[in-house]
């Protein structure tokens, strides 16, 4: 591996530099109106759509889809998208989006909103104490009944935003102070508050469902945004195995896969499940990988799919890092290029991105040099003509 990075580093195929900004929220409102973790910032996705996509009305596929970026960004800037994943909390925070309507709509739909009607809390609701006071658990419990029963653009859109503000470490959230994007067990959430000598005080969850909706929407979208988000596809499956995408019919992947066993995106998001009302299902096997071998050989079949997916003469780009694995660092592109051979898809280019980069993992005391990756290292292929 050491031999063959020091390979890769010489090759001129490999370039470095600052490819897009390292500040942080520059991109539009609309990416941030939730958190997900591991997500790259919108500016990657800009940047290959700008790189490799001369024309507008194009497909931009991503197989690993996560929150959405690269289909809201492709929709913004005039393309169809193709988000794909086997989370469905993932589908759910990418088409939530898919309409986006105004202000004015969705005020109006947010005080139609009975949240008062007195609900029991069920013995299996009772952990949820250590987060919500009974009042906002009460009005959200209401919010979720109407979300499950209302499949209109604005009642879906709400939840996003509700969602978003669900659990967190201000005033803004409706839960007690507590980590915004991991959902912790609901233990480790009551030794917090005796730790810090609270308990959920009582969140109304209507006006900071507002408040950050129009913190949101105040930038506006383009003009032309339903214009290609209303032919955008939403596929619930593996990314190795994705047969309701035809062949040949995406012009550029622009996509982030799970890296090795950093991310548990069932337990860590187990409060959203709840409030989406998604179950658990033994079918589901979200990847996490602690052997290379594995993870290379779920690149490799992804790969072979994404060739089948892909134009003649079309790209993928696929973001990793290098990630700490015992005493060693893998330098995990040099493992797409390999796990590329044999697929059809050629390595044209490795862009690195050489900014100071950091995680919303350090706000915690998490070191991206211990628990994750620590730059951005876009592999870039291509499906020859």
């Amino acid at each position: 591996m050491a031999g063959a990075q020091r390979l890769h580093k010489e090759s001129e195929r490999v370039v470095y530099g600052e490819f897009w900004t390292a500040k942080q929220r520059q991109g539009h409102p609309l990416h941030h109106t939730v958190s997900y973790r591991a997500s790259f910032k919108p500016e990657l996705p800009s940047f290959f759509i700008s790189e490799y996509l001369k024309k507008k009305n194009k497909v931009v596929y991503d197989p690993f889809g996560g929150r959405g970026t690269t289909a809201i960004q492709a929709n913004i800037e005039g393309h169809v998208a193709i988000h794909n994943d086997i989370h469905p909390l993932s589908i759910f925070l990418a088409s939530a989006r898919q309409v986006i309507p105004n202000l004015e709509d969705l005020e109006r739909k947010l005080n139609s909103l009975d949240l008062d009607k007195e609900l029991p809390i069920l013995k299996e609701e009772e952990p949820l104490l250590a987060f919500f006071h009974p009042r906002t658990l009460n009005e959200i419990k209401n919010f979720r009944i109407y979300l499950k029963n209302d499949p209109s653009p604005e009642m879906k859109y709400l939840g996003l935003v509700a969602l978003s503000r669900l659990h967190g470490h201000s005033s803004g959230f409706f839960s007690v102070y507590t980590f915004p994007q991991v959902s912790i067990p609901p233990e480790a959430q009551k030794r917090n508050n005796l730790k810090k000598n609270v308990s959920p005080d009582y969140r109304a969850i209507k006006p900071r469902i507002l408040q950050k909706m129009k913190r949101d929407l105040s930038k506006g979208i383009p003009p032309f945004y339903h214009e290609f988000s209303k032919n955008n596809i939403y596929s619930l499956n593996s990314a190795n195995s994705v047969p309701e995408i035809a062949s040949n019919s995406v012009d550029l992947i622009v996509t982030s896969p799970p890296f090795l066993d950093k991310v548990d995106y069932e337990g860590d998001n187990w409060l959203r499940h709840w409030f989406l009302d998604i179950q658990k299902n033994p079918n589901r096997k979200l990847s996490i990988f602690s052997s290379i071998h594995d993870w290379n050989q779920f690149i490799h079949e992804t790969l072979k799919e994404s060739y089948r997916i892909l134009k003649p003469g079309s790209h993928m780009v696929m973001e990793v890092g290098e990630v700490k694995k015992g005493n060693s660092i893998l330098y995990l592109d040099e493992d797409v290029v390999r796990m590329a051979e044999g697929t059809g898809l050629v390595w044209s280019k490795t862009y690195v991105q050489t900014q100071n980069f950091t995680k919303l993992s350090n706000c915690w005391q998490v070191s991206n040099n211990e628990k994750g990756t620590n730059s951005n290292r876009c592999v870039v292929l291509k499906k020859a003509l």
